[in-house]
């Protein structure tokens, strides 16, 4: 047997070409991640808290925050520093253990950093032996083990300020702007700025951050920041160019966007393994516009319009100005744009798409009248159809397109909407994500053929038979129908063969049986045929596919559906009738009241006029909104063999007449109701509307006395036999049959062994209905 392959990845190629040219729209801008950290979206070094939070040096809390203007103590400004100087977690881990100075325990969880930043002069402790972990750190102290991270000589203070030679360094790398007072506390925003500068900042083999020429373009970052404007960038393909660069970067799956990459946006990034996994675009969003092209530049006659176009944007028309250079033509008229504004509002870069959506169908709607129209939803956005929109289609990814009608798209095709200036659809492109025909299986290759087209199966692909999953393509059959399932790439995920259960509650309606032509029921407004082989079961009992009766299934409640795979044929079909049984204490011309519970009358519905009085119990069939569509009354009868008739009489007046069957005590009213009546004898209870024996009629004979048992036998057709006495003697067994001890307990019929003796009770239709056993 041959297992389906296990590769993912090699879908690729196969899938590459099944939607480019029907579904592939080109892309020109890559929206942008949320925040990582709730609270710094405003923030002036946002960008420096999210590079150093990408490169693990500093984290935020976590209710999501990362608390920006929150003071940094010594400890924690040990743990930022030890990690924006390039050191490991894993190294870190080495250090951890007591330390030097007295006022840390030996678990403090900062004791790791702490311990490798002071082995590596990073930090020092103070005279007296203490660290003073949760005292703040200041502006000068954080520049000043920044500056030493550099690895270079900083010449002594003439100022008398110690920090002053510090400053000046952290100046000259743009680490330090004057900004923040040397001596103040820092808070986790000011290191997260100095961490940054400091990481980027370049420095050489030898130690210095600047050549001999006063150079800073260094060969070695910590944090190898790329920065410049993008000349180009196709979201499609995720590749991107820098203006001036001849290297094209691919971005990576899970890379981290924050802000709208576009071209002419100003950008700086990282890359990781030779793809760019992390990204923050410095233009402003504010400084990017996006919309629909109306009109090319020189839009109208007046002088001073040549460097202006019009544009819809958000839905409203606006006029943009272009810089010297920017082209917008009448051919880019309907066509999408991005656009990147400078300060004075210009636009200094423009890209064009096709104006067109991509998506799943969400639904359709078609308005006919004087105000017809046609839409068509997807990603929650409703689309208009325009009066001269075409429409074509693929029955399947691989299938050959064709002219369509918008009435072939259905909620849940993938679609290409082809759009206009004014926003409404001149074209739709659809694919069917689920297609039902006939395939043949290639074990051999791993594919399958369907439609003409082959699609290979891969190890993701689901296989279900029956609704079972099986792992081997061997498993389904060539040349029966299927149900394929493909996703919005093309690629096949799934395929059953089979019956499959569909979850359904009642039977609306029920066609007869006709020659050549099968019954059919309807369901949630889906009509489904009920072939000749299938199973229906209506309350329990068999029903011969061939002999349903029409309206015969109406409103009963589906306990179970099943269908051929891709089909309307039912395979099984059970349903129980939606009956309620019971003495009617209330009623009017449109309800009655049934076991507590008031019932409405259908239209044309009538009962007796003493159904609240009499003594009949009224069966009630309902339609599957609970209302009665039909009520019969006739009185209650229980029927089984007798435990034991009690007649009691005081002075020679009855004082109580009960009869006991299947453990149950039915009282008289009167001793004549069951008076006659003998134990084991058969007999059929006609009760009042209280429960009392109005009168009783009894069956049954004693067939066999004190006979040896010889078993019980079952047949194919479920008949059931009890031999007495040798192997060729024998009775029919009711299928209620009983079976009791003689002193008149009940008991099983496996308790019943060969040595003992039996009585038969037999009805008018000579079958037993029950064994009185006497144990030997």
């Amino acid at each position: 047997m041959l297992n389906v392959l296990s590769s993912k990845t090699l879908k690729s190629w196969v899938t590459k070409s099944l939607v480019l040219g029907l579904l592939a729209v080109p892309g020109f801008a890559s929206a942008s991640n949320a925040l990582p950290l709730s609270d710094i979206a405003s923030n002036p070094n946002k960008d420096a808290i999210l590079k150093l939070n990408y490169a693990g040096v500093v984290k935020g809390y976590t209710d999501g925050t990362f608390k920006p203007n929150k003071e940094v103590s010594r400890a924690e400004f040990a743990t930022m520093a030890v990690l924006a100087l390039g050191y490991t977690e894993e190294q870190v881990k080495m250090f951890e253990g007591p330390t030097k100075f007295k006022d840390l325990p030996d678990n403090h969880w900062a004791n790791g950093f702490i311990n490798l930043a002071v082995s590596k002069g990073i930090i020092k402790g103070y005279p007296d032996g203490t660290f003073q972990p949760n005292n703040t750190v200041k502006v000068a102290e954080a520049l000043t083990v920044f500056v030493n991270g550099l690895d270079i000589e900083v010449p002594a203070s003439t100022t008398g300020l110690w920090y002053h030679p510090f400053l000046l360094e952290a100046n000259k790398v743009g680490m330090y702007d004057s900004t923040e007072v040397p001596t103040a506390s820092a808070n986790r925003e000011v290191i997260a700025k100095f961490a940054s500068k400091f990481m980027e900042t370049p420095v050489y083999a030898n130690g210095a951050y600047y050549d001999k020429d006063g150079n800073n373009d260094g060969t070695n970052k910590k944090l190898a920041v790329i920065k410049g404007v993008v000349s180009s960038f196709n979201v499609q393909s995720k590749e991107m160019k820098l203006v001036g660069q001849e290297n094209t970067f691919v971005f990576a799956d899970n890379v981290q966007v924050y802000g709208t990459v576009v071209e002419g946006a100003e950008v700086e990034y990282l890359t990781k393994e030779g793809k760019v996994s992390f990204v923050i675009v410095k233009t402003s969003q504010a400084n990017i516009v996006e919309g629909i092209i109306k009109s090319g530049l020189d839009f109208t006659t007046a002088v001073g319009d040549e460097d202006k176009f019009q544009a819809s944007v958000n839905g409203e028309d606006m006029v943009l100005v272009v810089e010297n250079g920017v082209s917008v033509t009448n051919a880019h008229i309907g066509q999408k744009f991005i656009a990147v504004k400078d300060k004075e509002g210009k636009v200094t870069s423009i890209s064009f798409a096709a104006n067109e959506a991509v998506g799943l169908v969400e639904k359709i709607s078609v308005v006919t009248g004087t105000n017809a129209k046609k839409e068509i939803t997807l990603n929650e956005k409703v689309y208009k159809l325009a009066s001269n929109a075409t429409v074509a289609g693929k029955a399947h990814p691989l299938a050959t397109g064709t002219t369509s009608h918008f009435a072939d798209v259905a909620k849940g095709d993938h679609v290409k909407l082809s759009l206009n200036v004014d926003g409404e659809v001149t074209a739709i492109e659809f694919m069917k994500l689920s297609a039902t025909g006939e395939i043949a299986v290639n074990t051999a290759a791993n594919k399958i053929t369907f439609g003409g087209k082959e699609y290979s199966i891969f190890a993701d692909t689901q296989l279900l038979v029956n609704e079972k999953a099986v792992t081997e393509l061997n498993k389904l059959s060539s040349g029966s129908d299927a149900v394929l399932t493909f996703d919005s790439k093309g690629n096949l995920v799934k395929i059953e063969q089979g019956t499959v259960e569909v979850d359904a509650e009642f039977v609306t309606l029920t066609t007869a049986f006709a020659e050549g032509t099968p019954a059919t029921v309807t369901i949630d407004g889906n009509v489904y045929r009920v072939v000749d082989t299938a199973t229906v079961k209506l309350d329990q009992q068999v029903i011969a596919a061939n002999r349903i009766a029409a309206d015969q299934l109406n409103d009963t409640k589906i306990s179970s559906l099943k269908v051929s795979v891709g089909t309307q044929d039912v395979v099984e079909l059970v349903v129980e009738s939606q009956s309620i049984k019971g003495f009617v204490t209330e009623k009017s011309n449109t309800s009655v009241t049934v076991n507590g519970k008031v019932y409405e009358l259908s239209t044309g519905v009538t009962v007796d006029e003493d159904a609240a009085t009499n003594d009949k119990e009224y069966t009630l069939s309902l339609t599957k909104d609970g209302k009665v569509k039909a009520i019969i009354g006739a009185v209650k009868t229980v029927s089984g063999a007798v435990d034991s008739v009690t007649v009691a009489r005081e002075n020679g007046n009855v004082t109580t007449a009960s009869i006991i069957i299947g453990g149950t005590t039915y009282v008289g009213l009167n001793a004549e109701a069951v008076e006659g009546i003998s134990q084991f004898e058969y007999v059929t209870l006609t009760l009042k509307r209280d429960g009392k024996v109005a009168s009783s009629s009894a069956v049954g004979e004693k067939a066999q006395d004190n006979v040896a048992f010889m078993g019980l036998e079952t047949r194919v057709n479920g008949e059931q036999y009890v031999f007495y006495n040798n192997v060729s003697t024998s009775y029919k067994l009711t299928k209620d049959f009983v079976v009791k001890s003689h002193d008149g307990s009940a008991m099983s019929a496996t308790d019943i062994r060969t040595t003992d003796k039996v009585e038969l009770w037999k009805n008018a239709d000579n079958e037993v209905y029950l064994i009185v056993v006497e144990k030997r």
